[in-house]
């Protein structure tokens, strides 16, 4: 069987003759056409908006369309011949006239309801965005269809925003859509918790979007008053485009990993699969559902490649709720960028929208008055932004030295996963900030504290009350002397009172080499190879070192002494930092590569070559590092009562020698 399309050409010798071919077609098909005067086919067709579709030699259909906006595409006939249903020709026409228009982002199409042509138009990937009364005498209802193209050249504004926003993206199955939109006199089981996504606290830290194809089902309920109340409802929703029908690799591939039980149990399953695969292919971090056979299913899908978790609402929100920014710590978000604070003088654009807490501060004017109060005060305040080298917004706060006490009336961070990342690294940097100017304490006074910096703040061993503060150092001190007894307890007091580091606490301690340029990397050293690169934030709060030891740390935490070593173009031997290790596992390399991603600073082929022989490679996750002023070269003599022979791997070294290397910092730059 032979197919082919082609443009109805005018100054063709066949024009009449397919032309006429074309009519019959229209009229043997006009009960689910509706009425074309033929002056209007012509007239269509002179502006090459008639396509042929031709089987054999034979014309079996056509597609008439029209292009009314310079974006658009309208098809206003598509006509197969019954007996040539089935084959292909209709979706290779509209194929045909969306590349035709390369330039068109959208192809649409009216038709009634009860034409019961739903399923060809879904075939095309296109969706039931909305209807309206059609012109029947007797009364019916168009339905009106439509999909995003070509974009390959670049998504629509809205979904560019939604999807480049940086903010994690959660795509909404159509129950959770029923749950948040349909009638309140509407029973549905898991309206509940489903609403707990309502949150203002919630809003500013994910994006929520939909499938096109949650608009499908929408159209798919009898209702007729909730289905245009749930669209009207939703219209604030970024829908996805789909790469369907052109590429359903991936759907095919989840319904057949699919238990075919469940298929059989379930049919819906095979919607459900459309709407993940769209949420896929957007990027999307999270599906969220209250479908058990959906969540079932997704457990023999691999989801771990693409990213996307399958979760349930209050998982959503267990997920995004910032109680530990420890353990959601990305370091690669701030790692290798030249971040800088620089002063703010005046209002600038785009502070508001990206620093005010909505749910606190319901009108862009308060942030506004706010901001103009604190650069009012001149002579005591001083206001600033955080950039990276792109012009970025990362961070905005106030500094106020009172005294004993730094304060921020002002501290905000950007929403999203940079966000928290960076609030957490924020609090050190002021710490550092307060220390250097003598304060002994740190006091956040912002009367908009986001869930953002409320999570840091209670992280980082802030009071719960206002003002939010944390009492710094003192420098040293033992535990006896401040009434702890674990190791545990010691490294946590370590970092709610920093610089405070405990002498004489007897954490286990080892001593870990690192080349040069990890030390650079990691540690942000300039060992004279590499520059130092600008951090407005200090070194990372924590990260991920990987070598091929044996060695496991026992028991955690644990301190480290960081030895950079040498390589083929320089030779170091001194011990330059110290860390606090929380975590330590061997992993097959693919494995660690994938845990460990967000932290640290290696590439994949670089944690592979770090491996032994069997594959696996040794995972170190440590927190709060600080440079030694002071280091400590392998011909000191504290260095040689410790240590013996060469450091070629990680040892153990006994707890005195970290008493003994901390001795020889001075006292006031000990956290410098």
């Amino acid at each position: 069987m032979n197919i082919e399309c082609t443009v109805w050409d005018a100054e063709s010798d066949l024009n009449e003759e397919q032309f006429s071919a074309v009519l019959a077609l229209h009229r043997e098909n006009r009960a689910t056409l509706g009425p074309m005067p033929d002056a209007a086919f012509r007239e269509r067709a002179k502006h090459k908006g008639l396509l042929l579709g031709v089987q054999d030699g034979e014309i079996v259909a056509y597609l008439l369309y029209d292009t009314p906006r310079h974006h658009h595409i309208k098809l206003v006939h598509v006509c197969v011949r019954e007996n040539a249903r089935g084959n292909g020709v209709a979706k290779a026409m509209v194929d045909m006239a969306i590349k035709l228009h390369p330039r068109r982002s959208l192809i649409t199409a009216a038709c009634r309801t009860d034409y019961g042509a739903d399923s060809f138009w879904r075939s095309l990937g296109m969706h039931a965005t909305s209807e309206r009364a059609g012109r029947a005498l007797n009364g019916s209802t168009l339905t009106n269809w439509t999909k995003r193209i070509n974009i390959e050249d670049g998504l629509d504004l809205l979904e560019s925003a939604s999807l480049e926003s940086g903010l994690p993206i959660a795509v909404l199955d159509t129950n959770i859509i029923g749950d948040l939109f349909a009638p309140s006199e509407t029973r549905r089981d898991n309206r509940e918790e489903t609403l707990e996504l309502n949150s203002d606290w919630l809003q500013p830290l994910v994006n929520f979007t939909v499938s096109g194809e949650v608009d499908n089902e929408i159209n798919q309920n009898p209702d007729t008053h909730a289905r245009k109340h749930i669209r009207a409802a939703t219209q604030h929703l970024t829908r996805l485009s789909t790469l369907r029908p052109g590429d359903r690799s991936l759907e095919d591939a989840l319904i057949a990993a699919t238990d075919p039980k469940l298929l059989k149990k379930d049919i819906s399953l095979l919607q459900d699969v459309l709407q993940v695969a769209d949420a896929v292919h957007a990027g999307a971090d999270y599906f969220v559902t209250n479908d058990s056979n959906l969540i079932l299913a997704a457990k023999g899908w691999d989801l771990d490649s693409p990213g996307i978790k399958i979760v349930r609402p209050h998982q959503l929100i267990t997920e995004l709720t910032p109680e530990s920014f420890i353990s959601d710590f990305r370091s690669n978000l701030i790692d290798g960028l030249d971040l800088e604070w620089k002063i703010v003088t005046d209002e600038e654009p785009g502070l508001e929208s990206f620093f005010r807490v909505y749910h606190i501060e319901t009108k862009p004017a308060e942030f506004n008055r706010r901001l103009r109060e604190l650069l009012a005060k001149t002579r005591t305040t001083t206001v600033e932004k955080l950039v990276d080298g792109d012009g970025r917004l990362w961070a905005l706060a106030a500094v106020e030295h009172d005294a004993d006490t730094l304060r921020l009336p002002l501290l905000r961070a950007i929403r999203g996963e940079r966000g928290g990342t960076i609030a957490f690294q924020l609090l050190r940097h002021f710490r550092r900030v307060a220390w250097d100017r003598g304060a002994s304490q740190l006091e956040v006074t912002d009367l908009a504290v986001s869930p953002t910096i409320d999570g840091a703040l209670r992280g980082d061993g802030f009071t719960e009350g206002a003002p939010r503060t944390a009492i710094l150092g003192p420098a040293t001190a033992t535990a006896d002397t401040l009434g702890l007894s674990t190791h545990a307890e010691i490294a946590l007091a370590e970092r709610h009172q920093w610089p405070l580091v405990f002498q004489n606490a007897g954490l286990p301690t080892y001593l870990v080499p690192i080349q040069p340029k990890w030390a650079t990397d990691l540690l942000g050293l300039d060992d004279g190879l590499f520059p130092l690169r600008r951090r407005g934030l200090g070194l990372s709060r924590e990260l991920v070192y990987f070598s091929g030891s044996r060695v496991v740390p026992k028991p955690l935490p644990a301190r480290v002494l960081w030895y950079e070593s040498g390589d083929k173009t320089i030779k170091v031997s001194r011990i330059v930092a110290r860390s606090i290790i929380v975590d330590a596992a061997r992993v097959r390399a693919e494995v660690a590569t994938k845990r460990f991603a967000r932290l640290g600073v290696l590439r994949q082929s670089e944690i592979q070559r770090a491996a032994d022989g069997e594959g696996t490679v040794h995972v170190l996750r440590f927190q709060d590092t600080e440079r030694l002023e002071r280091t400590v070269s392998r011909h000191d003599a504290v260095f040689k009562k410790y240590v013996k022979g060469q450091v070629q791997s990680m040892r153990a070294v006994a707890p005195e020698f970290f008493d003994e290397v901390l001795a020889l910092q001075s006292e006031k730059t000990r956290a410098a």
